[in-house]
């Protein structure tokens, strides 16, 4: 009697206690799931020493993205001294109405991430179409003098990689470096900036 009288009391505190609690429980449980995976991701986040633009009239073919990468990798340097060397290269294909592929929503979201690297100073080297180059000189993204705008099919590193067509009509070249008005973020800036310049060089065979 005692036994089942025990049990009966603890189902009875335990329905009182999910009767008012319930909700707190769900939340702290949900909270606890959105912080689980908010660590995963940044356990598994890749931290990239460089990352690389590409302003072209189409996209770039995966299988040339990933040769270009490999290569820059090969060749860059661990910049943030994590005993690894990582380069990502983003697609930002903006097309003009009209043009093949043009998406409305596609464009929005293209123009939003090219913003957003240009503002952060993310990218220091761009791959670009020489249209989206005039495009983007006149928005101060790129130098006027056009002797920095260096066809990609002139470089060694394409040679060395074999020419991968995504490429061959594109050019290479550095965008200018903003100004930052955060001291230490601007060091870092310059820092960014003249590795990328060396990388650069390296890629053209200078």
């Amino acid at each position: 009697m005692k036994t089942e009288k025990t049990k009966e009391d603890r189902k009875k505190k335990w329905d009182n206690f999910w009767y008012y609690y319930k909700y707190h429980v769900l939340i702290g449980a949900f909270a606890l799931i959105c912080i689980i995976t908010f660590a995963k991701d940044m356990l598994g986040k890749v931290s990239y020493d460089y990352e690389i633009g590409f302003l072209g009239d189409y996209s770039m073919v995966e299988e040339d993205r990933i040769k270009m990468e490999d290569w820059f990798t090969e060749n860059a340097k661990d910049l943030n001294e994590d005993g690894e060397v990582h380069v990502q290269i983003s697609d930002y294909f903006i097309p003009s109405e009209g043009d093949e592929g043009y998406d409305p929503q596609m464009v929005m979201a293209g123009q939003t991430k090219f913003t957003v690297d240009v503002q952060t100073a993310t990218s220091m080297i761009f791959f670009v179409s020489e249209r989206s180059y005039e495009k983007f000189k006149e928005m101060e993204v790129f130098s006027e003098d056009e002797n920095q705008l260096i066809a990609v099919k002139d470089c060694k590193a394409f040679e060395e990689m074999g020419s991968p067509a995504s490429f061959q009509d594109m050019y290479i070249t550095l965008r200018i470096l903003p100004e930052v008005a955060d001291n230490e973020k601007g060091e870092e800036a310059q820092k960014y900036y003249e590795e990328s310049e060396k990388l650069l060089k390296k890629f053209i065979g200078e």
